[in-house]
């Protein structure tokens, strides 16, 4: 997922109407917990955004900034228990749902760090919303947007690899990792695709069934799709935990990483 930045001035719908009536006194404290968190006063600011939460209970705005403090400071579970509280009332404020999601694609690095250089897992940075009572637009939409997209992509292609594996379509098959692509097992490309189409051709038949198929972005440009994997030829049979790794390459996407998950 994409690195968050502050983005000052974004407005938000206000979210209740108690809000709007005492208007004067939420103001105030809206203004004076953003004060603390621009300035550096994390402790103050949370305080703050906690106790306006007090008082106004489903808004939004205030649950998103208390959430931004708690990522500033590293405190990944507060802010994921008030994202997730809030956007239960409303799922479509775009701000909450970005931070959110920042998170979830933070876990899922961390998880899966072994994938890539250390340098390359982004921590989530928290996003304010700065003032009340008006609807919350935000440029990042777009971009969430197309990662959604790339993660459909991506499953799709799974699924076109599995056809492809099945009726023993060596070149589509291969295709559909890098070029470079090799593993552990073998010291070129070119030994481990030999191995392959000694794989695919050999049996008389080949069934391949997926199940359980989940798909997380590790960066807005790599994805992980992990699924329980049956295979059974005319001359063996297995179900094991299996890991694809897809990354963006110009304008295709290839496996650069294919593992039996062992828990």
């Amino acid at each position: 997922m994409t690195l968050l930045v502050f983005v000052w001035g974004v407005p938000v719908m206000a979210a209740t109407t108690e809000a709007v009536t005492n208007g004067d006194t939420y103001q105030a404290r809206f203004e004076q917990a953003i004060q603390a968190s621009q300035t550096g006063q994390l402790d103050d600011a949370i305080q703050s955004w906690q106790t306006l939460l007090k008082a106004y209970p489903n808004d939004l705005a205030a649950s998103n900034n208390l959430a931004a403090a708690y990522i500033k400071q590293g405190h990944y579970d507060q802010a994921q228990q008030v994202l997730e509280a809030a956007l239960n009332a409303d799922p479509k404020i775009a701000a909450l749902r970005k931070n959110l999601n920042q998170i979830y694609a933070y876990q899922a690095q961390q998880a899966y760090q072994s994938v890539f250089e250390t340098d390359q897992v982004e921590r989530p940075k928290g996003q304010w919303i700065l003032s009340a009572g008006t609807e919350l637009k935000t440029p990042e939409q777009a971009q969430l947007k197309q990662v959604e997209n790339h993660m459909k992509r991506v499953a799709d292609l799974v699924e076109n690899w599995r056809q492809a594996w099945a009726n023993q379509q060596v070149a589509a098959y291969l295709d559909f990792y890098a070029p470079d692509y090799s593993s552990r097992d073998y010291p070129s490309h070119q030994a481990w695709s030999k191995s392959r189409k000694r794989s695919l051709t050999r049996p008389a038949f080949i069934r391949i069934q997926l199940d359980d198929v989940s798909v997380v972005p590790l960066t807005p440009e790599t994805i992980q799709v992990t699924f329980w994997q049956a295979y059974q030829s005319n001359t063996f049979k297995d179900r094991v935990r299996k890991k694809l790794v897809w990354q963006h390459r110009g304008d295709q996407w290839h496996i650069v990483q294919e593992d039996v998950i062992y828990e």
